[in-house]
């Protein structure tokens, strides 16, 4: 940022994040300084309330440190527990608890939300309004409202959350900065989630923007019962307020922490309702693939918060703020990818790798395929010829990811997505359907959608096109051929030597009576033989192939008679 903008901005933004910068400067400085004392903070009381706990493991410290600096970073938090190619897999599941414990904001601030938003008041609005949220998170909270007997969920955004978010973005790009310009190797693993982050975050400050992503995936599953996504209220939907069909259930962190807590009436309960971790846990990755591979979008942020269980093992989905979207090109090739990874083909893998990548002058192909070669062997167990597979699909995945950064082989941004919530849901599932293959029940359905993906691609619009054009010319062909020797047969009678022509005046009616035998004939076939209507090498085929013969001769028997 130059001087003159600066000069520009108002003082008091400056203001706030000087105090924001000090704030952060605290937190950190009490953390390390706990950290450094450890056990032995114990021993003096008035300092132990005054500092964090000083023997915390370091994924929960990290957790503790986001949850304290607040704001923007727990999003930042929360995004990161959804990069485990980048961030340690037990940092992962620490920072997976950012979810919903953020501090609430008063009723006040919601009321003049709407009326900066809508021009009324929520008492105008809803028939009732319930003052304290259900949910809470960084970005904003979550009340129930009730309007013309449909109880609804009402998401209103952070008051000043973007004059907050755009202090913590502003440092957060300095940092990526100062990393860059002082080549902090150390610390370059940093770089790219911030920068993602600050790309993502401008759309999430727009409630539109996911209400746009929900419509569309809603209209999606139409047709998928294990699936559900809540119908918006445009009329109420603006950059700051969201409202939404409210689902009634428990959301999968609440039975995570209820089972972990011993409460065992909330587990009955939903035990009651019917719910089978294994069968909830197919739901998910069914969902999530027929969602990616059927129709391009898929919700990328897949955290225990964010899912509901409904009756039925129906899954729930809520807060679509990541989402992503694959084109039909990266559809097939992430299949074919997951194929070859299960037949153990390591060059058709390469490949289809390289296919939703971009390689640069920098990029190394060669040591790509080399270093997929050497951790084939953590993967797979050799059988003869054959490869069976010895590890699960999502840690070979997760060493994929870490391989293309070593070699300078970035995949697309969503397909990034798409690999990181496969692994997220494998350590979702691991948490609460134990025992679960994930990663072979995601080669299993990878492989099915595959099939389909052959099937749809040979019934084609351009495929039935040369299909038909090649089935009219053999039908033309060979409709004529017949036509012709019924004609021949119909157009001679009795005579003296067993042939000879009719009177040119008896030929049309022979003609027609005989035309209408053989018709009558097929449909006495047809009626009595009941074949179904499959083409092949059958009756049914035979009986279409002479019906149009007799078509065709029936007609030209008509023009000749004309």
């Amino acid at each position: 940022m130059n001087a003159t903008a600066t000069a520009r901005r108002p003082t008091w933004v400056l203001a706030a994040n000087l105090r924001r910068l000090a704030w952060i400067v605290r937190v950190l400085a009490a953390h390390g300084l706990a950290m450094l004392i450890g056990a032995r903070l114990a021993r003096w009381p008035w300092l132990a309330r005054r500092l964090p706990p000083g023997e915390l493991p370091r994924p929960e410290r990290a957790r503790r440190v986001i949850e304290d600096v607040g704001g923007t970073f727990i999003k930042l938090g929360q995004m990161l527990a959804l990069q485990p190619d980048i961030v340690p897999l037990e940092y992962c599941r620490a920072l997976s608890n950012l979810l919903d414990r953020v501090p609430p904001f008063g009723m006040d601030a919601v009321e003049r939300t709407f009326v900066e938003e809508i021009g009324r008041p929520t008492g105008e609005i809803f028939d009732s309004f319930d003052p304290l949220p259900l949910a809470t998170a960084s970005v904003g909270q979550v009340h129930v409202a009730w309007l013309d007997g449909r109880k609804l969920a009402v998401k209103v955004q952070r008051p000043n959350v973007k004059t907050d978010f755009a202090g913590d973005i502003l440092l957060m790009t300095s940092m990526v900065r100062l990393i860059r310009a002082l080549r902090l190797r150390a610390l370059e693993w940093m770089t790219e989630p911030l920068l993602e982050f600050i790309a993502w975050t401008a759309e999430e400050l727009d409630y539109r923007t996911e209400a746009r992503y929900m419509e569309q995936l809603r209209i999606n599953c139409r047709d998928n019962p294990a699936e559900r996504v809540p119908e918006i209220f445009w009329t109420f939907t603006t950059p700051r307020t969201l409202v939404l069909e409210f689902f009634e259930g428990l959301t999968l962190l609440g039975y995570l922490r209820a089972r972990e807590q011993g409460d065992d009436v909330a587990v009955h309960r939903l035990a009651l309702g019917g719910f089978e971790p294994q069968q909830f846990a197919r739901n998910i990755i069914d969902n999530f693939l027929g969602d990616a591979f059927l129709h391009g979008m898929f919700h990328a942020d897949l955290h225990p918060a964010n899912l509901m269980i409904l009756p039925g093992n129906v899954v729930g989905y809520v807060d679509f703020g990541i989402t992503g979207i694959l084109s039909p090109y990266s559809r097939e090739h992430l299949i074919r990818l997951t194929l070859a990874y299960t037949q153990g083909d390591l060059d058709a893998m390469c490949e289809a790798f390289f296919k939703v990548s971009v390689l640069d002058a920098g990029s190394d192909p060669e040591g790509f395929r080399d270093g997929l070669k050497r951790m084939a062997d953590s993967w797979y167990d050799l059988r003869g010829r054959e490869r069976q597979l010895r590890k699960n699909f999502t840690l070979v995945m997760l060493d994929m990811l870490h391989l293309s950064r070593a070699t300078g082989i970035w995949p697309e941004r969503d397909v990034i997505k798409y690999i990181r919530s496969a692994i997220a849901i494998d350590g979702l599932i691991t948490r609460f359907a134990p025992g679960f293959d994930v990663g072979r029940y995601l080669a299993t359905v990878c492989d099915r959608h595959l099939r389909q993906e052959v099937w749809r691609l040979l019934f084609s619009y351009e495929r039935m096109v040369e299909w038909s054009a090649a089935a009219g010319n053999l039908a033309q062909d060979g409709g004529a051929r017949a036509a012709s020797f019924l004609e021949r047969a119909t157009d001679r009678r009795p005579g003296p030597l067993g042939g000879g022509r009719p009177p040119a005046a008896a030929a049309p009616e022979v003609r027609a009576f005989r035309l209408g035998t053989v018709v009558f004939s097929i449909a006495l076939l047809v009626t009595v033989t009941g074949e179904r209507a499959v083409l092949g090498a059958n009756l049914f085929t035979a009986e279409i192939l002479v019906g149009g013969a007799a078509l065709s001769l029936f007609l030209h028997t008509l023009r000749r008679c004309v």
